[in-house]
């Protein structure tokens, strides 16, 4: 009768420790079968541990729903932010899109301008060039 005592003890304790391990995340296998092994062992000691330290009462219940409400809230009020701040974002995009249409605009127009200038020199004849230099940048003879 003793050794029965001992055995049943020994399984107790085995299953006591097995489901504290369980309980504190320590026995979590990526195995399923042995996980399911694990988790029929470890029942036992949940189901007195739940039935001996309760703490399911209305006051805890209504904690956790107000808790969850003021995470709502937050979530809330950051995605307000966000989008804020989103929209501020897509705002200065377009415009960077639209300085940037703009400034290829200007260059384009700016090498039609040389191109125009080189044709323009090429056909020049000395005389001509001379003219236009002297219009440019002044006659240094004359000063």
């Amino acid at each position: 009768m003793k050794k029965w005592i001992i055995i049943i003890a020994v399984v107790l304790v085995a299953l006591i420790i097995i489901g504290v391990l369980y309980d504190a995340g320590y026995l979590n296998f990526k195995w399923s079968t042995l996980s399911m092994i694990f988790a029929a062992l470890a029942g036992p000691y949940m189901y007195i541990k739940n039935k001996l330290f309760n703490t399911n009462n209305v006051d805890t219940i209504d904690d956790m729903i107000r808790k969850a409400q003021d995470g709502l809230k937050v979530d809330a009020d950051h995605r307000a932010e966000y989008d804020e701040t989103i929209a501020q974002k897509e705002t200065q995009i377009t415009r960077l899109k639209h300085n940037t249409t703009e400034f290829d605009r200007q260059i384009q127009e700016l090498q039609v301008k040389a191109d125009n200038t080189k044709k323009e020199v090429k056909e020049m004849n000395s005389d001509e060039m001379a003219a236009a230099f002297e219009q440019l940048y002044g006659n240094e003879r004359d000063e």
